[in-house]
C-alpha cells in the first residue's frame, strides 16, 4: 500500500488491531504504521502482553468443574441437564466478556494520562544487556568519581539525580555512562551496579516522561528482569538478569529510596 506508513492511525485501530479486530488490508496499513512510530509499537505489544497475561491467569478456571453444590441448583426433573448445560455454557460466555473487559479496561488505562504506555522499560533493558556484559568498558566513569558523575549526568538530564546505595543488597555501584533516549531531551543516565559474585544490575533514568504514574511495574524480556515507575516526569528503570524474585526486594529499596 503505498503512502500506507504515513497514513495517521487513531487510539482505536490501535487497540482493534492489538484486539485482532482488523481486516488484512488494514492490519497492513497499522502494521507499516508501527514500523515508523516505535513508541505506539511499544504501547500495542503491551497491550498485548496483559491482554495474553489476563488470559493465562484466567483460563484454568474454564477448565474447573462445576461445584456440585452448584450443578444441583440446576437439577430438575427431565429438564435438569438441558439446564446445567445452558447454564455452563452462559458462565462461560460471561468469563469471557469480563476477560474481554478486564483487557480493555486495562488497555484504555494505557491511552489516558497518567496511566500511558511507554518505551521505558524496552530502553532500559537494551541498555543493560550491552553494557553489563562489557569486560573492559562497562562504563564511562567509575564509581571513583562518583561526584563529578552525578553532576554530569544531572546536568544533562536537566534535574539533580540521585543515586541509591545498595550497599545492603549487596550490590556496590561500579560507574554510569550517558545514552541517548526516545524520550525528553532525548538523553537518559545510566548507573551500574556489581555483587560479589559478578552479577550485575542497572538504574536507567530518563525525562520527558508524561504524568505521574508512580506504579510499580515489571516486564521481562531477553533473559533480563526490569522494574520500572514513573515519578515527575522521570522513569526510572532496575535491570537485572538474577530472576525476578531476586531482584524485586532490591527494586523496591531504589523505588522507596527515590521517590520519597
Amino acid at each position: 500500500m503505498t503512502g500506507a506508513a504515513d497514513q495517521p492511525v487513531t487510539d482505536a485501530e490501535l487497540q482493534a488491531y492489538a484486539d485482532d479486530r482488523l481486516a488484512a488490508e488494514e492490519r497492513l496499513r497499522v502494521e507499516a504504521w508501527l514500523l515508523k512510530n516505535p513508541e505506539a509499537a511499544a504501547k500495542v505489544a503491551a497491550w498485548q502482553d496483559q491482554a495474553d497475561a489476563l488470559r493465562r491467569h484466567f483460563a484454568p478456571a474454564l477448565d474447573e468443574p462445576v461445584p456440585a453444590a452448584m450443578a444441583a441448583l440446576f437439577v430438575r426433573p427431565k429438564r435438569g441437564e438441558i439446564l446445567l448445560r445452558q447454564s455452563l455454557r452462559i458462565a462461560a460466555v460471561l468469563c469471557i466478556a469480563i476477560l474481554g473487559g478486564i483487557a480493555g479496561w486495562w488497555g484504555r488505562g494505557y491511552m489516558m494520562p497518567p496511566l500511558q504506555v511507554t518505551a521505558l522499560p524496552q530502553e532500559a533493558t537494551r541498555a543493560h544487556l550491552v553494557y553489563s556484559r562489557e569486560v573492559l568498558h562497562p562504563v564511562e566513569v567509575t564509581a571513583k568519581e562518583e561526584q563529578h558523575l552525578v553532576t554530569w549526568l544531572s546536568k544533562r538530564l536537566g534535574t539533580t539525580l540521585r543515586v541509591p546505595s545498595l550497599a545492603a543488597q549487596g550490590y556496590a555501584l561500579v560507574g554510569g555512562r550517558l545514552l541517548p533516549a526516545s524520550s525528553g531531551n532525548h538523553a537518559a543516565a545510566q548507573f551500574m551496579y556489581e555483587n560479589r559474585q559478578g552479577q550485575r544490575l542497572t538504574l536507567y533514568v530518563r525525562s520527558g516522561e508524561t504524568g505521574n504514574d508512580t506504579a510499580f511495574r515489571f516486564s521481562g524480556q531477553g533473559g533480563a528482569a526490569t522494574f520500572y515507575w514513573i515519578d515527575s516526569g522521570f522513569g526510572y528503570a532496575l535491570a537485572g538478569e538474577t530472576g525476578r524474585e531476586a531482584l524485586l526486594p532490591v527494586a523496591r529499596s531504589v523505588y522507596e529510596s527515590l521517590t520519597r
